[in-house]
């Protein structure tokens, strides 16, 4: 599978707004975060666009735990032990850019901004979960 842009996820969540589909309020949230930048987390779902693509293909054992989750909802990677671990652990051994330059991924940039449990380095509140969760959920629907 080729590595997509943030602008072809983008161009799926307006889909399913336009459709008024059982994913459209998750994706209305993401495109006021990814777009809109509604609490300056525009790079969060960049960020979280890139490493979702690249975590699901190389773990297409978890895609139908994820994609059996409520579609309406961020998937919960600390409740599901399975996908945690094996997001801490893929990630760990990542680092650099990756992708055309143009789409701006980057596996430090990702830990920088989500907590230890998604194997980041952020302490405290904030940062990129969220935006993690509700990706994850939705790449599974549009991509694999």
């Amino acid at each position: 599978m080729a590595l997509k842009s943030k602008e072809w996820f983008y161009k799926q969540c307006l889909n399913e707004v336009k459709q008024y589909s059982r994913l459209c309020h998750l994706c209305w949230d993401i495109l006021e975060k990814g777009i809109g930048q509604r609490e300056s987390t525009r790079g969060h779902v960049t960020q979280a666009i890139g490493v979702c693509q690249k975590f699901l293909s190389t773990h297409r054992n978890l895609i139908e735990i994820i994609k059996a989750a409520d579609p309406t909802r961020p998937f919960d990677v600390s409740q599901n032990t399975q996908v945690r671990d094996a997001l801490r652990t893929w990630i760990a051994r990542r680092t650099g850019t990756f992708g055309p330059t143009s789409f701006g991924y980057s596996y430090d940039t990702f830990k920088n901004i989500v907590t230890p449990g998604l194997g980041g380095i952020r302490r405290g509140g904030g940062g990129g979960g969220d935006e993690f969760k509700r990706v994850l959920r939705l790449m599974v629907e549009f991509n694999f």
